[in-house]
């Protein structure tokens, strides 16, 4: 990655980080060492001797409170991204990637999902939606089916403001 793509996604950390701390009331950290491929693929097994704290610390781009450890967010930051795709049910590889490099990561106890930046488009939420209860309160949001399961594709402030009180729930 170029200095200057590393520059942009370290950047969007940081802001995620800042949108996570004012939707839930509590200090959000852009993990600094994070990169799941310490925990994740082959060596997964370094999980059976890391303490709790340290696995988190190379799970996820972004370090939760103690109020919610078992959040575990990946951020994304691209110039372009096919939305279109989404309407004419054709599969996104990028985000397919995205979502093996999550599952490969978390355990089952982990609340996980993808925050991702486009361009001139927004912020945007990836989620399996079986961690929550998702209801009519979303509104606009896509559905995306990738090995069986659904994933729920949304605006990231506004999934995150609508879902706050369940999500809490599910990170502690």
């Amino acid at each position: 990655m170029s200095s200057k793509s590393k520059s942009k996604g370290n950047g969007w950390e940081r802001e995620c980080a800042k949108i996570l701390s004012d939707i839930f009331g509590y200090h959000f950290e852009r993990n600094k060492n994070g990169s799941g491929a310490f925990v994740g693929g082959t060596n997964k097994s370094r999980k059976s001797y890391l303490s709790d704290t340290q696995i988190l610390s190379f799970m996820a781009d972004i370090l939760p409170p103690d109020e919610m450890k078992k959040m575990c967010v990946e951020c994304k930051f691209y110039k372009e991204f096919p939305f279109h795709h989404f309407l004419i049910d054709k599969p996104i590889p990028i985000l397919d990637s995205w979502i093996d490099q999550q599952l490969d990561i978390v355990d089952e106890n982990n609340f996980w999902f993808i925050a991702f930046k486009i361009n001139r488009a927004g912020s945007f939420i990836v989620i399996d939606s079986e961690l929550l209860d998702i209801d009519e309160r979303l509104g606009n949001h896509a559905i995306y089916y990738y090995q069986d399961k659904k994933y729920i594709v949304s605006d990231l402030e506004e999934f995150l403001t609508i879902y706050k009180e369940d999500i809490i729930k599910k990170c502690n």
